[in-house]
């Protein structure tokens, strides 16, 4: 997948960053922490929290709950929806075959005989 986020939710210093994970199990979703903060010039970043950025963390991780949930939501809904396009080419094929014996028994042809006389008759051109 992509080391980039695929959301943040952020109430300054405090932020939560969704990472899409994947792996023989599949795909999830992790949840990385971190407080902002500036030492000199640079912006840095670490997971010691204290109560203020705590109390920031506490309205953005419902949000950040939700969003995952919404995530795992769409990625069973597309599982689902794959599912069902691969059982709908399996029942048009099955279909096809079907008919195809159908129709060779309606000429009087098993399938069998149909193969041996389209064998027979690119022998013969």
């Amino acid at each position: 997948m992509t080391n980039r986020p695929i959301d943040k939710f952020q109430e300054f210093p405090a932020e939560i960053s969704l990472f899409e994970q994947d792996s023989d199990n599949g795909l999830w979703l992790n949840a990385h922490v971190s407080k902002i903060y500036k030492e000199g010039e640079d912006y840095k970043r670490t997971n010691n929290f204290n109560r203020n950025d705590l109390v920031k963390l506490h309205t953005l991780v419902p949000q950040a709950i939700e969003r995952m949930q919404a995530w795992e939501l769409e990625q069973r809904q597309a599982s689902r929806q794959s599912d069902n396009q691969d059982q709908e080419a399996m029942r048009r094929r099955a279909r096809s075959r079907r008919d195809a014996r159908a129709q060779s028994q309606r000429q009087g042809e098993t399938p069998q005989t149909s193969k041996s006389l389209k064998l027979i008759g690119n022998l013969r051109s």
